[in-house]
């Protein structure tokens, strides 16, 4: 069974000055509201299907999911109510998610469906497809959403494929690949792909910038191989020239 939360839709029941139900739940304080101070979760058990129909409601979107599925992954249990604006909201929604290794993907971005989707289920179908692409800057823009995203990172001076072996190292100090954790890889010589959390994605995409820049301080192996030689045939010439009985060393 598949599941809508229609967002905006329904007629949402009044519980006081400036605040509406967004879903019921069992949790010690109540239920999910709007209110004047934005989405407000109660302290206390919330499903995973409450906690994505109320963002839902509240962001005016709409987020398909496996009843089923959902119902099956542990609840959260908050020790403090949260009030969150819009973009707070968003931004809980995915983390919380990504805590049951669940991410909400774009079905339609503009129209605001989006599909809760499992990664870890070792049947599901392929996800790449439909993990968004992002520029860097707009990553940058908003480096705390925990959302699936792919990216590019055009390098002026650093080489790509030695700097995506490098990263390489470095994520497999978190252990094996799982959904989620970071990829990079070279596209040509100075350009950089990027897969994984927009979080981890947009720390990865400073150090990139970073390490781009520190390669323009400092030259290269090869070329400072290349000036040590042509200092070489300079000093070689220059002795060349003294040992000519009519060289003058006044400059003419």
């Amino acid at each position: 069974m598949r599941s809508l939360a229609f967002a905006c839709s329904i007629a949402l029941a009044a519980t006081g000055p400036g605040q509406q139900v967004l879903a019921p739940t069992a949790a010690a304080e109540g239920a999910i509201l709007a209110t004047k101070d934005g989405l407000l979760l109660p302290a206390g058990e919330l499903t995973v299907a409450e906690v994505i129909d109320a963002t839902a409601r509240f962001l005016c979107r709409n987020y398909l999911f496996d009843l089923g599925m959902v119902d099956q992954v542990p609840s959260f249990t908050l020790q403090r109510p949260l009030a969150l604006d819009a973009i707070g909201s968003e931004e809980i929604l995915a983390a919380l998610l990504a805590s049951r290794g669940l991410a909400a993907l774009p079905i339609d971005e503009l129209r605001g469906v989006y599909e809760v989707v499992s990664l870890t289920d070792p049947d599901g179908r392929p996800l790449l497809a439909t993990v968004p692409w992002r520029s860097s800057d707009d990553i940058l823009r908003r480096p705390r959403l925990r959302e699936l995203v792919m990216t590019a990172v055009e390098l002026q001076h650093a080489d790509a494929a030695q700097l995506a072996n490098a990263l390489r190292i470095q994520y497999s100090l978190q252990g094996s690949w799982q959904p989620g954790m970071p990829t990079a890889s070279a596209a040509g010589p100075r350009l950089l792909l990027l897969h994984g959390y927009r979080d981890q994605v947009a720390a990865t995409i400073l150090a990139a910038l970073q390490f781009d820049r520190l390669s323009t301080s400092r030259p290269t192996d090869d070329l400072l191989q290349r000036l040590e030689r042509l200092e070489a045939e300079v000093a070689e010439l220059r002795r060349a020239l003294a040992a000519r009985p009519n060289w003058r060393n006044d400059g003419r």
